[in-house]
């Protein structure tokens, strides 16, 4: 389930202008709109119709720390009243015209998105009733992605080790990446990691077992790799509550393959992202679909290609959520694939519609690619978490257009379309979106 963004309401209205006294039941039913539409309302505590009241809406908003601002006109208004609202509370305003010809609503609106557009403020105009679908829905879409953008500016997330050797494409500008996208870059040694890991006690580590996974599924390992995998789970699980991550990129491939496979497994369901071989941009990408979606994605590289179906399978070793089993019978606990060591967790991908990410990029050349198709059932094609998509568009245009782009070959796969939210997030941080 996607969750609910976060958003101020206000009314804005001139006492003069016909359609004045409608000003409060427009608050009322817009409110109801939105929360129907599951978004979570902050009411303003007052009408805007002077300087005083726009202030002290703002204040309000700002106290309540509101990521974004629905500003519905009631009527014609004084363009400067926005902004003594935006002085208490820069946050992105969706402007919302209502369809009537007297009120000088829809007028009024174009003059606040001429004051916001020439001074650099974000922003979206909606047009339509208070009840109108198309118009909540580009609300919840903008609010959605603007929360999103907000919450990273005060993210941190962890790189354990660094890039996999051969693999330049993962490297990635530590300080392009706070400044363009907002998440602050924590590193930890391998080897410390590597440490701690060691250092929990076998015990915690049965407990944790026995309380995440055992039963869950069919188990192809050692009793000594369980009891690894989960001290794994646990070290990272500590290091993460004790800085505050909101995501971890482990070095894994080679030597530490199946060291962290099931702890980004089990952590998914925490809502916490793990990504494969150091690769900080696509665990980004990971986060930024795991909070759109609302739940665990995918993390996968793209393997074998059907043309005249237009899917491809994608997979990786086996750190999925067991959310995202096909079937919670073909779940099973294995050594992961090349290397015959540790643990991973192997199962089909669901099906269901999915949305497809791709980040990359350094100082000056970030770019997001995203696709959109169907994830259809498979067997175990490949041992990881094959799970294989119906593109839209099919898999050759899908895949000329990657390498036209220089994409690269870390996508992650979330259920449900969130192509309209990646649009308005790319937008917002003025990224490139490269419709794949």
């Amino acid at each position: 389930m996607k969750p609910n963004p976060r958003l101020g309401l206000a009314v804005i209205r001139h006492p003069l202008e016909e359609g004045a006294a409608k000003a409060p039941s427009i608050l009322q039913d817009a409110s109801a709109s939105l929360r129907s539409a599951g978004m979570d309302v902050v009411e303003a505590p007052a009408l805007i119709e002077d300087e005083s009241s726009a202030e002290a809406v703002g204040r309000h908003f700002y106290e309540q720390r509101v990521p974004a601002v629905v500003l519905v006109a009631a009527t014609w208004s004084a363009d400067p009243l926005v902004l003594d609202l935006l002085e208490a509370c820069d946050v992105p305003i969706v402007t919302w015209a209502l369809p009537a010809m007297n009120t000088g609503s829809m007028c009024g609106c174009q003059q606040f998105c001429y004051v916001l557009k020439e001074l650099g403020k974000p922003y979206r105009f909606v047009f339509g009733e208070t009840s109108d679908a198309d118009a909540v829905r580009e609300i919840r879409q903008f609010v959605a992605a603007t929360a999103l953008a907000a919450e990273l500016r005060t993210t941190r997330m962890g790189l354990v080790g660094y890039r996999i050797p051969g693999m330049t494409e993962v490297t990635f500008d530590e300080l392009e990446l706070k400044a363009l996208l907002g998440p602050r870059t924590v590193h930890y040694g391998l080897d410390a990691v590597a440490k701690a890991i060691s250092e929990v006690p076998r015990d915690q580590a049965e407990a944790a077992w026995q309380q995440r996974l055992e039963g869950r599924c069919k188990v192809s390992v050692s009793q000594e790799d369980v009891i690894q995998s989960m001290q794994g789970y646990l070290a990272l699980k500590r290091l993460i509550e004790a800085d505050g991550l909101s995501g971890v990129a482990v070095e894994c491939y080679p030597d530490f393959m199946g060291r962290f496979c099931v702890a980004a497994s089990v952590l998914a369901d925490e809502g916490i992202v793990i990504g494969c071989e150091a690769d900080m941009n696509s665990t980004v990408a990971m986060l930024i679909l795991t909070r759109l979606t609302g739940q665990p994605v995918h993390n996968t590289d793209p393997l074998g290609v059907d043309m005249d179906a237009g899917s491809i399978v994608y997979s990786h070793c086996g750190s999925g959520s067991l959310r995202l089993a096909q079937s919670p019978d073909q779940v099973e606990l294995a050594n992961v694939r090349l290397m015959n060591q540790g643990a991973c967790v192997l199962f089909p991908g669901k099906p269901g519609p999915v949305t497809l990410v791709n980040l990359v990029g350094r100082r000056g050349t970030y770019r997001m690619g995203v696709a959109y198709g169907q994830a259809v059932p498979t067997d175990m094609v490949f041992a990881g978490n094959p799970t294989k998509v119906v593109l839209e568009g099919g898999a050759r245009h899908h895949l000329d257009v990657a390498a036209r782009e220089g994409l690269g070959h870390h996508w992650m796969i979330g259920y449900g379309d969130v192509r309209a939210e990646l649009a308005e997030f790319c937008d917002a941080v003025g990224m490139p979106l490269i419709r794949c």
